[in-house]
């Protein structure tokens, strides 16, 4: 489940709280990076993000700026929710 927590505005950058259920993994082409940035910020559970053929295994309170454009996959592995923001900015 993905909430946009941002205010409406006319700032370049949206914070968005996502709630991913344990065993549930999401993948993202690398063409839905091609014009942003993003942090990811682990605030509840595990959660391995692969980007590329780099796996980058998180805990809570972990922080990751993604690199460039790549085929990425965000995946729960274990057998709890792992609640997670991604802060993206937009390259306009």
């Amino acid at each position: 489940m993905r909430r946009h927590v941002s205010p409406r505005s006319d700032l370049p950058i949206d914070l968005v709280r996502v709630e991913l259920p344990a065993s549930a993994a999401i993948p993202m082409p690398a063409a839905s990076y091609a014009f942003i940035r993003q942090l990811i910020w682990v605030l509840e559970g595990e959660l391995v993000f692969v980007e590329g053929e780099v796996r980058h295994e998180m805990r809570t309170g972990d922080c990751l700026e993604l690199g460039p454009p790549s085929d990425c996959a965000f995946r729960n592995e274990s057998d709890q929710t792992c609640i997670y923001a991604v802060v993206v900015l937009s390259q306009t």
